[in-house]
């Protein structure tokens, strides 16, 4: 009987059937599942990617962008937090520490009308003190700026302009050398002259914040701020290929020869031109010091022969003898400002040989430093308070 109830039970054809049913629907779960897994993975590399794209157009476009007038807001209205704050006092730091180095130039320049009659006009133009002596201080700017002028004048501190001289120029790199008499300027004037101090912009990277400093539009020395947007842009400026910096700082007619300075105040570029045109907006360019510091020293190499900066006698005429001592020339006075005054020497300061070549007497010393340029650095020995030691001299030039 039971047997006969199992063997017909109705349900029975249907068990193979439920039975697939559950594993197809075993199968869309754990497809369903996996979906879902790599639906999920899917989703937070998107995610990511989105987060990582806002990251950096943020960092490198909108906040370099928008940097400077964030800055000022935040100090217009209060609201500046401690990092605007210090931003805020590096930008000014680096404008005071840099300013009184860039000078306002002025140029008259010689024309020829439609008619063929001759005029004049007036030219702007920017600079910077790079080196000074006890007679002069020597300005570099852009040979564009004065390549025409029959008179040339600087501002220091945008006073009344001095009669500048044309030392030297390298039309190639658009640079040239001016220089004004220390007797030009009045006791302000000598007070307010600063040399500039460079840097090696070869360290630079896109998005480092930088200053121009110049005589924009021929009103006198202002500044503004932006950012390196490329380390390497090649322009043709005056009928002249040049590699250069290219910056979002704004660049006008007469900041041409100017500053452009990082946040330590020290001179990155000297700026050399600007478009603006309907396809850009506002676009600097900048000589980079990597470039321009050889080419100013070569220019400079061309004044009279160097000096070490010193008054000089024999030792022994001066009746000094210390032991081992055969001979040198003893410091008697040291030139304010020269060479071995930024050395460290001393009045009293016995020099007994230049690069190991022994010193006897103060003629040979001069005769020693006359085989060497303007800019190379000597090594000289030298006794100081009966002790031997040694200081690197970098000689400057002088025109004297």
């Amino acid at each position: 009987m039971n047997n006969n109830q199992k063997d017909n039970d109705p349900n029975e054809p249907y068990k193979f059937y439920k039975e697939e049913i559950k594993k197809q629907n075993n199968i869309k779960k754990g497809l369903k599942k996996l979906f879902i897994y790599i639906g999920s993975i899917a989703c937070s590399l998107i995610i990511g990617l989105a987060i990582s794209f806002t990251y950096i157009y943020c960092k490198d476009i909108i906040i370099p962008k928008y940097a400077n007038n964030s800055i000022i807001e935040a100090s217009l209205d209060g609201s500046s937090n401690n990092i605007v704050k210090t931003s805020n006092s590096l930008v000014k730091n680096a404008i005071e520490n840099a300013r009184p180095s860039v000078v306002s130039i002025t140029t008259l320049n010689n024309s020829v009308d439609w008619f063929n009659n001759s005029t004049q006009y007036q030219g702007a133009g920017s600079g910077i003190i790079f080196h000074k002596t006890s007679t002069d201080v020597f300005i570099v700017t852009n040979y564009h700026v004065i390549q025409n002028a029959s008179a040339i004048g600087v501002a220091i501190d945008d006073n009344k302009p001095i009669k500048a001289n044309l030392v030297g120029k390298d039309e190639n790199y658009d640079l040239a050398v001016l220089s004004i008499n220390s007797d030009s300027l009045n006791d302000e004037e000598l007070s307010n002259i600063q040399v500039a101090r460079f840097a090696d912009s070869s360290n630079l990277i896109v998005g480092d914040y930088v200053i121009a400093i110049g005589n924009a539009v021929g009103e006198g020395i202002t500044s503004t701020f932006g950012m390196i947007s490329s380390v390497s842009t090649d322009i043709i400026s005056e009928n002249k290929k040049l590699n250069v910096l290219q910056t979002t700082a704004a660049i006008n007619p007469g900041n041409s020869g100017g500053a452009l300075i990082n946040l330590n105040g020290e001179v990155i570029g000297i700026n050399t031109a600007k478009v603006a045109d309907n396809k850009v907006e506002s676009v600097g360019y900048t000589i980079s010091s990597a470039v321009a510091m050889p080419i100013i020293e070569d220019i400079m190499r061309n004044l009279n022969p160097t000096s070490l900066g010193v008054m000089i006698t024999d030792a022994q005429n001066a009746n000094i003898d210390y032991e081992g001592m055969a001979g040198g020339a003893l410091i008697v006075e040291i030139v304010p400002d020269g060479s071995a005054d930024r050395a460290g020497l001393k009045v009293n300061d016995i020099i007994t040989s230049v690069n190991d070549v022994p010193i006897l007497s103060s003629s040979q010393l001069v005769e020693e430093i006359k085989k060497y340029e303007v800019w190379d650095t000597i090594k000289l020995k030298i006794i100081r308070n009966g002790k031997l030691e040694t200081i690197k001299v970098k000689l400057l030039p002088t025109t004297k």
